[in-house]
């Protein structure tokens, strides 16, 4: 049955301790879906010591549409990678972030192969997502020159919301040099911390403030996430550094991000800046034709209008957005993600199999 299925293939991926320091496991994983798998065109690769897995029934590396999943989670203690239900919930680390969703994955490819279909999709499994993304998604795309039509990623939008809109992100380090002296004469030297907190409030003044009156909050936004600088409550600092997070919804780009720091800090000459990591925001129009066999699929399982959703946070979906590649989100139900009772609805992970299946059956027909 495909719920046995699937449960049996999520319940051996949560018990694979694959966390980013462990590259044994990480490969472990990917093996595990090349050798259930076996008999499609199997593509593996490694970046950065991070392998990746890319499944076709065709070959191609242009198939229309493209699964999207990571096989990585973030750290948890023990007991977390031994899975337990309770009723109809699996608790594990990456239950739901998102081995859930890979296990769906899995289950229908082999369906698909045990059929004899061929159908124009792929399945794109990495290993760095939780880390940045860079050496998984980020280089089938780049360098290993995967493509794709219509990007279908499970990791987001929990109890079937499907997302077509994700904000941009930008994270850039900036340092200051200040000029040292004695806590108790300030007016002697020169702050660090106070001339990044400065540019700081000039950069937030740019963005909407809270509260915004927008309920989505679907704005531009800025975060001071770091500021590291000083070693003693007596000494004015010789230098200081501060971590922005910016992000932006579409028509914003990282490029007009930048044009506006760049604008601000050129009133402190003494400040340096850093990019450290930075994202496309993702936008698929809701008249795509992909997208709207998908929402027909989605609706018929579902036996309800489709409810549509917006994703402030960032996924693997920025690189193929960078590409104009359209991608939607959506996920089963689920709760406390990264968290010590994360859990996944295993009767959803078959709704959701459901849903990738006739979305799969109407782009045969």
């Amino acid at each position: 049955m495909v719920q046995d299925r699937i449960t049996e293939h999520l319940e051996a991926l949560v018990a694979m301790r694959t966390t980013g320091d462990r590259p044994e496991e990480l490969h472990q994983a990917v093996e595990y879906v090349a050798e259930t798998l076996q008999g499609l065109q199997i593509h593996k690769y490694e970046k950065d010591g991070k392998p990746s897995i890319v499944v076709t029934f065709q070959e191609t590396q242009i198939p229309k549409v493209i699964f999207v999943g990571h096989l990585d989670v973030v750290p948890a203690d023990d007991a977390q990678f031994q899975p337990r239900i309770e009723g109809t919930k699996l608790y594990g680390r990456g239950a739901l972030d998102m081995k859930g969703p890979d296990a769906v994955l899995l289950t229908l490819f082999e369906h698909l192969r045990d059929q004899g279909s061929q159908p124009p999709i792929g399945l794109m499994l990495t290993t760095d997502e939780e880390s940045g993304g860079e050496a998984g998604v980020g280089y089938l795309l780049r360098e290993a020159h995967w493509r794709t039509e219509f990007a279908v990623i499970p990791d987001g939008g929990i109890g079937f919301t499907l997302i077509t809109d994700g904000k941009g992100v930008l994270h850039l380090k900036f340092h200051a040099k200040g000029v040292p002296t004695h806590g108790s004469t300030p007016w002697r030297g020169v702050n660090p911390i106070d001339q990044l907190l400065e540019l700081y409030h000039h950069l937030k003044a740019r963005v909407p403030q809270e509260p915004c009156g927008d309920p989505e909050h679907w704005h531009r936004t800025v975060n001071l996430g770091k500021l590291c600088g000083g070693d003693a409550p007596n000494r004015v600092p010789e230098e200081a550094e501060m971590f922005l997070d910016f992000r932006f919804p579409a028509p914003y780009t990282p490029e007009e991000i930048w044009a506006e720091v760049r604008e601000v800090l050129a009133r402190y000459p003494g400040i340096t800046v850093e990019e450290l990591a930075r994202g496309e925001p993702v936008h698929t129009d809701l008249d795509h034709p992909y997208l709207q066999l998908f929402r027909q699929a989605a609706e018929e399982v579902l036996a309800r209008p489709v409810k549509l959703g917006k994703e402030h946070g960032a996924t693997d979906g920025r690189f193929f957005a960078e590409l104009g590649i359209p991608v939607i989100v959506i996920y089963p139900i689920g709760d406390d993600i990264h968290g010590k009772n994360e859990w996944v609805d295993l009767p959803s992970l078959k709704t959701l199999y459901r849903i990738f299946e006739g979305f799969v059956q109407r782009l045969e027909s």
